[in-house]
């Protein structure tokens, strides 16, 4: 298959670009940095240049037949800063752009199009949510609510053809789970309030296996939460990874002062309780993660990062 990527040198794409690879696909993958096309080309795809937010400037380098595009590529946010009304609205406008243009180019193509979402739910007590749950946009998650209505469209006219992750918190070597390794190592990581809420999580070797078997099945129309099977705190989810670490128990910071210094869209987020099912992926995609829990994950990605300096970067 040929196969377009738009954002494959991010976190999930490191490990999705290799075993694509190793499949026998032909990919071709976007970056918007120069600097990376020689190491797409030495993974063994094809390293395009160019922003989706401007499609115009790469689309003539792309072949003439595509079979697939997976979108992964989508705005940067920067860990530790507070976010301001202006930057949330632009974050809202990049992200429509990322999501417009990549399912245009899946039109133009005729081909379908694997998008990515995020968990946000909101359960309570045992309450577990599943795909038939309505997303709820608050705080930072707000920049996604247009698209929701994109792809919901999409699924309706069947232009383009639409499969969507809905992916729990993505760690690995790399992306926001690096930063909050580099607190750990520094003693500065703490749990924001009584840290127990819960938030899903996944492996970013998961997450890739899934868009492959995503790419394998195409069950079209239809949406997926990736997420591992166990529901953990986030005062647990840290806890247990300062302990792998070797690290003292992180304290406690009140979840005000935190609204404060970060802002309320961001706390929103942190302090969101969610619990998720898995269960249509495994059913009708034939995945598993290969983690089924936060403790396997956590010893595979801290591993990594403790063996491998690179550091893999935004898209």
């Amino acid at each position: 298959m040929k196969i377009f990527v738009i954002g494959g040198t991010g976190l999930v794409g490191s490990y999705l670009l290799p075993r694509l690879i190793e499949n026998g696909n032909e990919v071709y993958v976007l970056t918007r940095s120069a600097d990376k096309i020689e190491r797409i080309k030495k993974s063994g795809a094809f390293g395009i240049l160019g922003d989706i937010r401007n499609p115009q400037d790469f689309k003539k380098n792309l072949p003439d037949r595509l079979d697939i595009i997976v979108l992964l590529a989508m705005p940067g946010v920067k860990p530790g800063h507070r976010m301001t009304k202006k930057r949330k609205e632009e974050l809202r406008k990049e992200t429509n752009d990322f999501f417009r243009n990549s399912m245009d180019l899946a039109v133009h193509f005729n081909i379908p199009i694997i998008l990515p979402s995020g968990t946000s739910f909101k359960t309570t007590g045992d309450e577990i949510a599943d795909e038939t749950w309505p997303i709820l946009r608050i705080g930072l998650t707000e920049i996604g609510k247009d698209t929701d209505e994109m792809v919901n469209q999409a699924i309706k006219s069947g232009k383009p053809e639409v499969v969507q992750l809905l992916y729990g918190k993505i760690y690995g070597n790399g992306g926001l789970f690096r930063f909050m390794y580099n607190m750990m190592e520094k003693g500065r990581s703490s749990v924001i309030g009584k840290g127990d809420n819960c938030i899903p999580n996944i492996y970013a070797g998961d997450a890739a296996s899934a868009i492959i078997k995503a790419i394998e099945k195409l069950p079209i129309g239809e949406k997926f939460i990736i997420a591992d099977d166990t529901a953990v705190s986030q005062k647990d989810f840290t806890f247990y990874m300062a302990e792998l670490m070797n690290k003292k128990q992180p304290g406690h910071i009140p979840a005000f002062i935190m609204k404060l210094v970060l802002g309320k869209d961001f706390y929103e987020v942190i302090r969101m309780d969610c619990k998720v099912s898995n269960a249509k992926a495994k059913r009708m995609l034939d995945w598993k993660p290969e983690y089924p829990s936060y403790k396997e994950g956590l010893i595979a990605a801290i591993k990594e990062i403790k063996e491998n300096n690179h550091i893999v970067d935004a898209p």
